[in-house]
């Protein structure tokens, strides 16, 4: 028993500092195995979270209900199913509905989906629909010393006995799979097993789905070691274009404070050059040569200047007032048609 216990757990949590380090928590493993309860059967019913579930099945047109029960440890040990009402089946436990020989149940490892084991089992049920055990009529007891057993194979390889009165044999232990090969060790060997732990390990090393699962390991560190070395290859290209895109943020910081002050700049322009200032200006021009030639006319008037000064400059300024007024009234004129134009 102690060499059993050495294997399970080196199944389940590897052998030394490099088995543990790949150990997945129990919380986020039994959650992924119910996961894979529900997504591959219907009408899945949570009895109690994370520990019961009950799934219903067609079998020969009536229902039957798959309860399944995961203990503490599970999944690091196997779910138990239990059928209701119990089936004559040479899976089903006749005494307490235990589904026990399944092929499922029988090859359960840490790394099995229940959802498909509980699938198979159904699948099971509804193709190969089996008598229910208080509808099953027994055959007189005579009969079964004389019939020979035949013999049927199930989905999965495994031959299971079929006596002709048609009642189904359980698995005996001597017809139950030895993944271990176990069956074929002597009594010092067994014994060394369970007392020597090094020969225990070279043992389990030695099984093949143990190598095989080692190759698969292998080959799945060599891809990750393969794409690690790929991306340090680009790490220089990615470093080189993260120092353009800064450079390029950079310049687009300056070229947007440049567009800010320019745009400033043409903002005072627009109001300079907007209509209503020019209007605004024309009339202060216009007021100013009125002012001039008045000032003239008052000088002339008081005596300060002769009749050829006063002529040459009461003309400029008179010509100036005249021109500037011309210009403000046309450009009140176009400012009044725009506005009627609703612009």
């Amino acid at each position: 028993m102690r060499c059993l216990f050495h294997l399970r757990n080196f199944f389940f949590y590897g052998s030394g500092a490099s088995g543990r380090s790949r150990i997945v928590t129990l919380q986020a493993m039994r959650k992924r195995q119910i996961d894979t309860l529900k997504i591959f059967n219907h009408n899945v019913q949570e009895v109690k979270e994370n520990e019961e579930y009950l799934v219903n099945f067609d079998c020969g047109g009536r229902e039957i209900a798959i309860n399944i029960l995961l203990g503490s440890g599970f999944p690091n040990e196997k779910p138990k199913l239990i059928v209701s009402p119990i089936l004559r089946h040479p899976w089903v436990n006749g005494t307490t509905g235990e589904i026990e020989n399944a092929p499922g149940i029988l090859n359960y490892t840490i790394h099995s989906d229940l959802g498909r084991i509980v699938q198979a089992v159904g699948r099971e049920f509804e193709k190969h629909p089996p008598k229910f055990v208080n509808e099953a009529t027994a055959t007189p007891q005579h009969h079964c010393h004389h019939a020979q057993p035949t013999h049927q194979q199930n989905r999965n390889g495994n031959v299971q006995e079929f006596s002709t009165d048609g009642r189904n044999v359980l698995l005996s232990p001597s017809h139950e799979p030895d993944q271990f090969g176990l069956r074929n060790l002597t009594t010092d060997e067994l014994n060394r097993l369970n007392t020597d732990d090094d020969y225990l390990e070279e043992f389990i090393a030695k099984l093949p789905f143990v190598q095989t699962q080692n190759d698969e390991m292998e080959q799945l560190l060599t891809g990750i070691e393969a794409l690690a070395v790929e991306n340090l290859a680009r790490k220089e290209t990615v470093e080189e274009r993260k120092a353009k895109i800064e450079s390029l943020a950079l310049e687009f910081k300056e070229l947007g404070q440049q567009w800010e002050t320019v745009n400033q700049r043409y903002q005072r322009k627009a109001e300079d050059f907007s209509p209503q200032h020019i209007k605004e200006l024309l009339q202060i021009a216009v007021s100013t040569a009125d002012s001039k030639s008045d000032d003239e006319a008052q000088r002339f008037l008081a005596g300060n200047s002769d009749v050829g000064t006063f002529l040459q400059n009461f003309i400029e300024t008179r010509k100036l007032y005249t021109m500037r007024k011309a210009k403000e009234d046309r450009l009140v004129q176009q400012l009044t048609a725009l506005e009627r134009a609703a612009f």
